[in-house]
């Protein structure tokens, strides 16, 4: 288990990954947001505002008081039309301004009130003030309070622990002067001098210690991936190959994703639903704002149930892509029986449409397979048969003419004996002779070599002439050929040599395994496609052997092989091969001691036309 991990590790810290990739750059444009927030007006950056307060906590609350000081600014400079309307008014309509500035504008319209942010606006030339702080020691409403008094004032309030900002209008200026958002008379803003104060402690956030360690542990692995890229780049000399298929992955499902029924549906639901969500959640935030949005709200007032909810919708997706691995799982598990040489094992036929799709289309490569091993071993079996048939039936003659050669050595034996072991080894040398050619004949037909060499020949015609050539063998057997035909021509395209030799085989086949004073009938039938030729004879011996073993090389009715007929076993292998040859068929069929051949050819273009005319 160690030497495995080990290897692994090994492997993994010796390559870059293609998630590795995407984490860095991911990281750095996070970062790049951040910090563009940081520096932007108009946004906020939580993480660099965390940094920042843990690094310089002074400075940090002192930048965000400026911010949020800012609207409490504009009202007041609205309200006394940038102070113009405290500087040309009598001192009675400056105490009512006052009172009606505080109590009736700032406290009715609650302008920074949940900050606890407090201004005091003090003339200096008079040394009157403009404030929200409610104190008693600043509610008289004529009373004169000079800079010190107001430094020491706020510094006691707060015990030291104060958050000042003041702008004395001739060196600083509010922030809405400097930008130019607003028209000011300078002449009459040099006397009045702005503070805006609240406490320290209201600024100070728990959580920013959370935000600091998050933004650490996003620092490390960034750290990690690149200096271990770097190395990896070092280390291969800039030769690096990047693992992973994260990409490949998404291109592969867009590109054959909709080729098939189910991922079809799948895509284009998720990609509807997603439309769908967007456009409602734009919606609903496009009528109350953000803070006003529905689920928003959910998740502000429920954040538990938020969470499950986020959590178990992902689960959803994992558990569906899960059960399609498992189902894919548990069939190459089916596969692997089977693959071990178990072909009864039956795969389950349960899961989604394509697993069960999969399964039919396994169980049929099965079946085909079951097939082929039958086919093999039935193969096996022939060739050891095939290997006995043919060292049997030339071992016969070969045999016999050894035998006669050496007895025509003996000087012993007369000149009539040696007259007729001449004869008999004429035969048998013409015997193993037929043997041979049939044997080189059937090799060439099955090797492919053989070209047909088609003529318009009558069928009928060759038939014919076979009967009347071969019936003349066999004459002490007196068995009589009937051809039948409705018609005495049939015209076709064959090889007419080589479809001679298949009616020849069959011909004389029949006059071997016939029983005496029997008779062989030929019928033949023209159709309009093809022409069926029948031979029927009733057999001298029990038949018992398979149909189509039948056609095999040396394969004979007698299947004891210890029968007085003399044959090759070839002639019906060569018909069927030089039938098939002309894209005919031929098959054998028993009934009792009947024995029946049928072979069908199919005619021509030509032949059809002739026939039908």
């Amino acid at each position: 288990m160690a030497i495995k991990l080990k290897s692994r590790l090994k492997k993994y810290i010796s390559q870059i990954w293609l998630i590795e990739i995407i984490i860095l750059i991911l990281i750095c444009v996070y970062f790049g947001i951040e910090v563009f927030k940081d520096y932007s007006d108009n946004s906020y950056s939580r993480v660099m505002s965390a940094v920042e307060a843990t690094i310089n906590p002074k400075d940090y609350y002192q930048k965000n008081l400026k911010g949020d000081s800012y609207e409490l600014a504009k009202m007041i400079y609205d309200k006394t039309n940038s102070f113009q309307k405290l500087y040309y008014v009598n001192q009675d309509v400056t105490n009512i301004i006052k009172k009606n500035f505080i109590y009736k504008y700032y406290e009715k319209e609650g302008y920074s009130i949940g900050k606890n942010i407090y201004f005091i606006v003090r003339n200096k030339n008079t040394n009157e003030i403009l404030t929200n702080d409610p104190s008693q020691y600043l509610e008289a409403t004529d009373a004169e309070y000079t800079d010190e008094d107001i430094n020491s004032y706020i510094e006691e309030k707060y015990n030291g622990n104060e958050l000042v900002i003041n702008y004395d209008n001739q060196n600083s200026f509010n922030k809405l002067v400097e930008n130019g958002e607003i028209k000011v008379d300078k002449s009459i803003l040099s006397n009045y001098e702005e503070y805006y104060y609240t406490s320290l402690d209201n600024y100070k956030e728990s959580s920013n210690w959370r935000i600091i360690l998050y933004v650490s542990l996003l620092f490390l692995i960034w750290m990690f991936l690149f200096i271990k890229v770097l190395a990896v780049i070092i280390a291969n000399r800039g030769k690096v190959i990047i693992k992973g298929n994260f990409i490949g992955s998404i291109a592969y499902v867009l590109k054959y994703g909709f080729r098939y029924k189910q991922t079809r549906r799948m895509l284009v639901a998720t990609i509807i639903c997603s439309i769908i969500f967007f456009i409602l959640y734009l919606y609903l935030l496009a009528i109350g704002g953000y803070e006003n949005n529905i689920l928003v709200t959910f998740f502000t007032l429920y954040p538990f149930k938020g969470s499950i909810m986020l959590m178990v919708l992902p689960m959803i997706g994992i558990m569906y892509s899960m059960k399609k691995t498992i189902e894919i799982s548990r069939v190459n598990d089916s596969l692997k029986k089977i693959n071990d040489g178990n072909l009864d094992y039956h795969i389950v036929e349960q899961g989604g449409s394509e697993v069960l799709e999969l399964i039919k289309n396994i169980t049929k490569i099965k079946s085909g397979y079951e097939i082929a091993v039958e086919e093999t071993l039935r193969n096996e079996k022939l060739k050891t048969e095939l290997i006995s048939n043919v060292s049997h039936d030339l071992r016969t003659p070969l045999t016999s003419i050894i035998n006669y050669v050496n007895i025509l050595k003996s000087p012993d034996i007369t000149e009539e004996e040696r007259i007729d072991y001449i004869k008999i080894l004429e035969q048998k040398s013409k015997k193993l002779k037929v043997l041979i050619d049939d044997l080189f004949e059937m090799s060439k037909i099955n090797s492919g070599k053989i070209k047909l060499n088609k003529e318009n020949i009558d069928i009928m015609s060759l038939i014919h002439q076979a009967v009347g050539e071969y019936s003349y063998l066999y004459e002490e057997k007196n068995i009589e050929f009937k051809v039948n035909s409705s018609v005495e021509e049939i015209d076709m395209d064959l090889d007419g040599k080589m479809m001679s030799r298949v009616i020849e085989n069959i011909v004389i086949n029949a006059l071997k395994y016939s029983l005496e004073n029997t008779r062989v009938y030929i019928d033949v039938m023209d159709g309009e496609d093809n022409v069926e030729i029948a031979f029927k004879n009733i057999a001298n011996y029990d038949m018992n052997f398979d149909n189509n073993d039948i056609f095999e090389r040396f394969s004979r009715g007698d299947s004891s092989r210890n029968s007085k007929v003399e044959g090759s076993g070839l002639g019906l292998a060569i018909a069927k091969s030089i039938v098939e040859l002309h894209d005919g068929e031929i098959n054998v069929i028993r009934e009792g001691d009947m024995f029946k051949i049928y072979i069908v050819l199919p005619k021509s273009y030509e032949n059809r036309m002739n026939t039908e005319k």
